[in-house]
């Protein structure tokens, strides 16, 4: 006799494939979470672009205050190598740059300008690249001199080789400025030269002596001109 076996409620024809798949879901979702991690860990990274370094850079806007520098025509000297000056300061922006001064004024004890005022003067100016920890030093000046002399003259301390490298390159970006002569850098002794130990140059921007060139000077188009071939020179010295 056949005997029918214990009771059993007849199960719906979905249950097996709904039980699968909540029991397969999350760890397909595990096995993926393992696999990513063990990608990434295996991966390697790339390396991040570290930032270029800021050179601290001194701009020294020569004279100023109760100095005037060259004179010619109404035109003073310490006006056009403040405005150079902080021309150089704005295109330079990927470096520290700092002015000796940023407005009109000197740093002499009565105002009178004579020999040791002047040494007190450019002392002050020295302690500035020294507080700073400056790279390089250059100052901005302007000729007076005589004829029809123009175009940009870089002075440099012949007993220091990177002075000299520092004034080549200036010089080279200077001599491409429309109008003007090409000149060689010149070696010289100033006070600067001798109380630095940083790379220093003078750069004279331009002759007052020309009529010509004393009007360009005069020009904020000009002067921006001069101002970016100085900071190119002193960029390409740098790198």
């Amino acid at each position: 006799m056949y005997i029918k076996g214990p009771y059993r409620k007849q199960r719906h024809p979905w249950f097996w494939p709904i039980l699968v798949v909540i029991v397969m879901l999350p760890v397909g979702f595990f096995l993926k979470g393992c696999l990513y991690k063990t990608e990434a860990e295996s991966s390697p990274q790339k390396p991040q672009k570290k930032p270029l370094p800021k050179h601290v850079v001194i701009i020294d806007p020569g004279h100023g205050g109760s100095d005037p520098g060259a004179c010619r025509e109404g035109v003073m000297e310490k006006d056009i190598n403040l405005a150079i000056a902080q021309k150089i300061a704005r295109s330079m922006k990927q470096h520290q740059v700092q002015l000796t001064r940023e407005k009109d004024q000197d740093f002499t004890q009565n105002g009178v300008y004579t020999k040791q005022a002047e040494r007190l003067d450019l002392d002050h100016r020295i302690a500035v690249a020294q507080r700073f920890q400056g790279e390089v030093f250059v100052s901005i000046h302007i000729n007076t001199g005589e004829g029809q002399d123009n175009g940009v003259l870089v002075y440099y301390n012949p007993s220091d080789e990177k002075s000299k490298r520092l004034a080549q390159a200036i010089q080279r970006e200077t001599n491409r400025l429309p109008k003007v002569r090409e000149k060689e850098p010149r070696p010289d002794d100033f006070y600067l030269f001798q109380n630095m130990t940083i790379p220093v140059v003078i750069v004279e921007a331009g002759w007052l002596c020309n009529s010509e060139e004393r009007k360009r000077l005069q020009d904020p188009a000009y002067q921006e001109q001069v101002a970016n071939a100085i900071a190119r020179g002193i960029t390409n010295f740098l790198q």
